[in-house]
């Protein structure tokens, strides 16, 4: 079987997104998208990003990690009367305005085509790639021949799970280990692994191999909700049943602190255990924890090397380091990569549409960063003994 290649991949980057560069310019590729989009579904919700993508040469970037809570939950509006708006979310950026940009929108619906003028009359063109109540992706071509692909969800599929395997959010763990878990399985030949839609659809007909489904880790790190973990798996256990399902892997992320080390580098303890639920028989049939770091090990070491070989490529660039994700089917992380491109945070700060806010300070963006990457650190190092795990379960 295949080896899981586990290494980090980080790159240098400004963060920009900017209609200064796109101003009255089409998209000079052709996405695909499957089937007529019904463009109803666009005003009927709010929506807000869930995996933010760049694309440059036959490099795929997830740049997600990179954006500060308070840009994260933007909510991004159109209306029936063709206009929109995006606005500040739960999370508000420091000194922000609540009303990040607006203008007007069009559609063209043989071309599934969104023309986007914004108030300083600069107009981008998107293709949806794909519409539904739950799931809007559009795609774009951004400064420096860019391909950006942003995923939203709306209020009600932000409530689902059925999406949660269409994007990988690497600035949430549970997106994170949910992932690596679906990497593994994917490798397996006797099982046949299900999308989220099919298990909460149901599956038809019977196969020749057992049906294996990941269903994202329950959440227990927040000390003011209760929640019974040992309900919601029962619950999954008769959703397995109705979808026709044989097994089902999940697990429940424990614990999460970030903390600084030793060293002064932030450095994050997690701890979380996976779960085989076996749908036939009802009831759970194997359980793992899995931790980092081990006590013996020295809190902020790992990061620290990770820093040090970061300022090996970029001695002086005050870029932030980031993990990149090369899409939904690759593996988690990948081989240290580094990257200078786009345009200086000067020039970026200075335009007048961001998904990046102007008023947080390049400390607290690195801050941000640098714990979140921490984050990231703590959960590639279990990934060699959860493979080993479910390897063993699996073969």
């Amino acid at each position: 079987m295949k080896k899981l290649q586990s290494a980090l991949l980080v790159a240098l980057m400004a963060c920009t997104l900017s209609a200064f560069d796109l101003a009255s310019t089409r998209i000079s590729f052709n996405p695909t998208p499957k089937g007529h989009i019904s463009i109803t579904e666009l005003t009927k919700h709010e929506w807000t990003i869930a995996e933010y993508k760049e694309t440059i040469g036959d490099t795929l970037r997830n740049v997600t990690l990179t954006m500060m809570p308070c840009e994260k939950d933007q909510v991004l509006k159109y209306e029936a009367d063709n206009t929109y708006k995006i606005t500040e979310g739960v999370n508000k950026c420091t000194g922000g305005q609540d009303i990040k940009a607006q203008g007007k929108w069009n559609y063209a619906e043989a071309d599934n085509e969104i023309s986007e003028q914004f108030s300083g009359g600069a107009t981008i063109y998107k293709k949806i790639l794909s519409l539904d109540e739950g799931l809007l992706r559009i795609q774009y071509e951004g400064e420096a021949k860019k391909i950006i692909t942003i995923t939203y969800l709306s209020e009600i599929g932000k409530k689902s799970d059925a999406k949660k395997d269409q994007f990988v959010d690497n600035s949430d763990p549970v997106s994170i280990i949910t992932q690596m878990i679906r990497d593994i399985l994917n490798e397996q030949t006797k099982y046949t692994l299900v999308s989220l839609s099919d298990y909460a659809n149901g599956v038809q007909g019977s196969g020749s191999s057992k049906r294996v489904v990941a269903v994202p880790l329950i959440d227990k790190t927040d000390a003011n909700k209760t929640i019974d973990a040992n309900d919601i798996m029962n619950q999954m256990i008769e959703q397995g049943k109705k979808a026709n399902i044989d097994l089902i892997v999940t697990g429940i992320l424990i614990s999460l602190k970030k903390q600084t080390g030793n060293d002064g580098k932030p450095v994050a303890r997690i701890k979380y255990s996976i779960n085989i639920l076996n749908v036939k028989k009802g009831k759970e049939t194997k359980q793992e924890i899995f931790a980092y770091p081990e006590e013996k090990k020295e809190a902020g070491k790992a990061f620290g090397k990770v820093m040090g070989e970061i300022a090996k490529y970029t001695p002086f660039i005050s870029y932030y380091p980031s993990y990149y994700w090369a899409g939904n089917s690759s593996k988690s992380l990948h081989a240290l990569y580094a990257a200078n491109y786009a345009a200086s945070q000067a020039n970026a700060y200075s335009r007048s549409y961001s998904i990046y806010s102007n008023t947080v300070n390049e400390q607290e963006r690195r801050a941000n960063f640098e714990s979140s990457l921490s984050v990231m650190q703590a959960i590639e190092s279990t990934q060699p003994e959860l493979k080993k795990f479910l390897d063993k379960q699996f073969d």
